[in-house]
């Protein structure tokens, strides 16, 4: 860990698990639907494509204003992204939201996520911090899919603040 960040402010607790009290509600369900999503998919750990697929799962209104923005059906890319994700893991991991699980994308993606939330004056990480920081990482194999099919990051990044903009949220 970065000695820059004080324990006690950083998204990780010592000895690993997430500090799911700096996430709202919806952003926590869809973390919990990243873990399951996971499993289903056989992957014995978190990477940015899961996170991506659990704001799909139950999307809140600011990630269905997102979708919409962008005409995009998000169940169907739900499912396109289950079925290009699946994993080949051989046996059941316990995935949980700890650090031992999480990719260095995945956690990198989340301490930008809280970076941004705290840069916006807010209290709680919100499922559009989650997306803007998804799409913000360079090495992002979700911003590499959408790029396949001609929308930058960039374009997604700013319709995300877009929608931020139109429906600010109050601070947690």
């Amino acid at each position: 860990m970065s000695s820059s960040v004080p324990l006690f402010d950083d998204i990780v607790m010592p000895g690993g698990p997430l500090r799911l009290g700096k996430f709202d509600c919806d952003a926590r369900r869809a973390l919990f639907a990243a873990v399951r999503l996971a499993r289903q998919t056989s992957w014995d750990n978190l990477r940015s494509p899961h996170i991506f697929m659990g704001l799909l799962d139950d999307p809140d209104a600011s990630i269905q204003a997102w979708g919409k923005r962008l005409k995009a059906d998000l169940p169907k890319l739900l499912e396109q992204f289950i079925e290009l994700f699946q994993g080949e893991a051989s046996e059941t991991v316990r995935l949980q939201l700890h650090r031992e699980f999480l990719s260095d994308t995945v956690l990198r993606m989340l301490r930008d996520a809280w970076n941004r939330c705290r840069e916006r004056g807010n209290t709680r990480i919100t499922t559009l911090d989650l997306l803007v920081s998804l799409f913000a990482n360079n090495s992002s194999v979700v911003a590499d899919c959408f790029e396949r099919v001609g929308l930058t990051a960039a374009t997604l990044v700013e319709v995300a603040r877009e929608i931020e903009a139109s429906n600010p949220s109050d601070p947690a």
